[in-house]
C-alpha cells in the first residue's frame, strides 16, 4: 500500500529534509508539500492524504488555525496530524486537534517511527471502517429484503374493501414486533358462509411471516376446495396442512411450530355464528357485559392430541353485540410501573370500558394505551386485535 503524506512548512529546507527521510525507506510514500496553512487545508481537501505533518509558525494561516479548519471539515476531520514545531506550540496544537507532536529539530528515526505508528493506526481504522461499511450494507440489504417481504405480506392479507364486503363495521389494531409480522387476519366466503380468522404463528419477524403466508394460502385452499358445515372442519384441515408442511410426526426433539387461531363461521342466511379456536379465545360484549369463549388447548400443528377434533361453539349474537378476536401479544406485553405483563384481566376491563365508543376511537385508545404501558420496554411479540360489530 502506498501512503499519501502531506507536509506543510514554510521552510523549503525542512520540506527537503522530510523528503530525504522518506526516500531513504523506499517508494511506499507519496509526498505532497504545502508552504502555509491555507495551502495545506486546500491540498488536504483535494488530495485526502493518509497523514499530515504540520508546522505551526507559518505565514498567512498558521498551523493551529489550519488544524482547526481541517478538524471542522467532514472530509478531513479524521486525518491524523503530527505537529512539527517548537515546544511552546505544544498546548495550542493539541487543543486544535493534533494527534501527535515532534519538537524541532527532529531526528530522522523519530519522525519515521511516529509516522509509521500513525499510518498503522490509519490502516487499522480503514479496515474497521470497511468492515463497518460492509456490515452496514449487508444490514441495509437485509432490511430492504424484509421491507419487500412486508409488501408481499400486505398484498396477501385481505384489503379493507374485501373485509367490508363481509363485515360492515370492524377495526384492526396490527402492531408487528418487527417490520413483518407473525400474526395475520383472514376473511373469505363460500356458499353463503363467511369465514373470519385471527391467528398467531410461532415466532415473529421473518420466521413468523413465512408461516402467515402459508396459513393464508392454506385457508384460501381449504375454503375454496373443501365442503364444511362447522368452523372446526376448517381448523381440522388447516392442522393437517401445517403438520404436512413442517413434516411433523410427533417424534421427540422435532419442531413444534405451528399457529394459534380463532375462527368464526357465519351463516349469512340464518345469522348463526360458530366459533372454533386453537389456544386463542374470543370475547363477546353483550348488554355491557363481557363473556369469554374459550379455545381448545391445542395448536394448529403437532400435539399429543393432534387427532382430536376441535370444538364448535355457537355464539349467542344479537344486533349491536361486539366480538373481539386477538392474539396474545397485547396481554403479554411487559410495561407499567413494575414492568409486569398487561394481562388478560386488564385487557378485558379495557375492552368493556371502551366498547360503546366508535371503532376508530377504540382502535386509537388500544394503540395509545399500549404505547403508554410499554413505555421504554421492548415489544415482546406481535400484537393483533380485531373488533367486529354485528
Amino acid at each position: 500500500m502506498k501512503y499519501k503524506i502531506l507536509a506543510a512548512d514554510d521552510s523549503n529546507i525542512c520540506l527537503k529534509v522530510i523528503k530525504e527521510i522518506f526516500n531513504l525507506v523506499g517508494d511506499n510514500y507519496e509526498l505532497i508539500f504545502a508552504h502555509d496553512g491555507k495551502e495545506a487545508v486546500e491540498k488536504a481537501i483535494e488530495q485526502l492524504p493518509d497523514l499530515i505533518l504540520m508546522d505551526i509558525i507559518m505565514p498567512e494561516m498558521n498551523g493551529v488555525r489550519a488544524i482547526k479548519e481541517l478538524r471542522n471539515n467532514r472530509i478531513t476531520g479524521d486525518i491524523p496530524i503530527i505537529v512539527l514545531s517548537a515546544t511552546e506550540s505544544l498546548e495550542s496544537a493539541f487543543e486544535a486537534g493534533a494527534n501527535d507532536f515532534i519538537t524541532k529539530p527532529f531526528k530522522h528515526y523519530e519522525l519515521l517511527m511516529r509516522a509509521r505508528q500513525a499510518l498503522s493506526m490509519v490502516e487499522k481504522i480503514n479496515t474497521i471502517k470497511s468492515q463497518r461499511d460492509l456490515i452496514a450494507q449487508q444490514k441495509k440489504d437485509i432490511i430492504d429484503d424484509i421491507r419487500y417481504s412486508k409488501r408481499i405480506q400486505s398484498a396477501i392479507l385481505p384489503t379493507h374493501e374485501k373485509i367490508k364486503n363481509h363485515i360492515k363495521d370492524y377495526f384492526l389494531l396490527d402492531l408487528p414486533k418487527n417490520i413483518v409480522s407473525g400474526d395475520f387476519y383472514w376473511v373469505g366466503s363460500k356458499g353463503g358462509k363467511t369465514v373470519i380468522a385471527v391467528a398467531d404463528c410461532t415466532g415473529h419477524g421473518i420466521s413468523g411471516a413465512f408461516m402467515t403466508m402459508a396459513g393464508t394460502a392454506y385457508l384460501n385452499e381449504i375454503v375454496n376446495k373443501y365442503e364444511f358445515e362447522h368452523a372446526s372442519d376448517i381448523l381440522f384441515h388447516l392442522r393437517n396442512h401445517v403438520i404436512n408442511l413442517l413434516q411433523q410426526k410427533g417424534e421427540e426433539g422435532e419442531t413444534t411450530d405451528g399457529m394459534d387461531i380463532a375462527l368464526l363461521l357465519i351463516d349469512e342466511a340464518s345469522g348463526q355464528v360458530q366459533y372454533a379456536g386453537a389456544n386463542n379465545p374470543v370475547y363477546l360484549v353483550k348488554n355491557n357485559e363481557i363473556a369469554e369463549y374459550k379455545a381448545d388447548r391445542m395448536p394448529i400443528g403437532i400435539h399429543i392430541h393432534f387427532n382430536k377434533p376441535f370444538t364448535d361453539q355457537v355464539l349467542d349474537i344479537s344486533p349491536g353485540d361486539i366480538l373481539y378476536m386477538f392474539t396474545d401479544g397485547y396481554a403479554d406485553q411487559f410495561g407499567g410501573p413494575q414492568g409486569k405483563k398487561f394481562r388478560y384481566k386488564n385487557f378485558r376491563e379495557l375492552l368493556i370500558n371502551i366498547h360503546q365508543k366508535p371503532f376508530a376511537d377504540q382502535q386509537q385508545i388500544l394503540d395509545q394505551t399500549m404505547k403508554v404501558w410499554k413505555g421504554k420496554e421492548e415489544q415482546v411479540d406481535d400484537i393483533l386485535v380485531m373488533g367486529i360489530k354485528f
